[in-house]
């Protein structure tokens, strides 16, 4: 898949957020070739319509996203140390319980970038392996994204 495929994009009366960029230097060439700028948003209002909202503090942490969760919940991104680690054990327990299905299709869904998956542990223990697009929908969770605001001449 294309690295500009996976975009989406918000368009508003006078501007267009562009979002779900997968590096944070993928964000940084799009504004920059669309003469755009880096902004942080949020979807937090239980829609799917971005609002400015910088509580992640994305830029500064050269981050494309976090999730904002209940507490009880530890969320675990693709670039942590520990992720590595506990996906290898997920696999193993899911090659155990299931001999006709390879769950390394499943973890490697080809329309989710390898920085997009995340763990997220409640209580100690794994409650779920997802993406950032699923917490929104899923979990009714926050998610704070990396976007870059381009006029509306500028976006293609």
């Amino acid at each position: 898949m294309d690295k500009h495929e996976r975009l989406q994009k918000y368009k508003y009366d006078e501007y267009t957020v562009v979002t779900n960029f997968e590096t944070y230097e993928d964000a940084l060439e799009y504004a920059d070739k669309h003469h755009g700028e880096l902004i942080e948003v949020g979807f937090t209002d239980g829609s799917d319509n971005p609002l400015p909202d910088d509580t992640g503090n994305l830029i500064a942490e050269h981050r494309t996203f976090k999730v904002g969760l209940d507490k009880e919940y530890k969320v675990y991104y693709s670039q942590d140390k520990e992720f590595q680690d506990m996906a290898e054990g997920i696999l193993e327990l899911m090659k155990e319980k299931e001999d006709d299905n390879t769950p390394e299709d499943w973890i490697a869904d080809q329309n989710i970038a390898t920085g997009d998956r995340i763990i997220i542990e409640k209580n100690g223990e794994i409650n779920t392996v997802t993406t950032r697009e699923r917490v929104k929908f899923l979990m009714r969770g926050s998610l704070y994204e990396l976007a870059v605001k381009v006029p509306n001449n500028n976006e293609d």
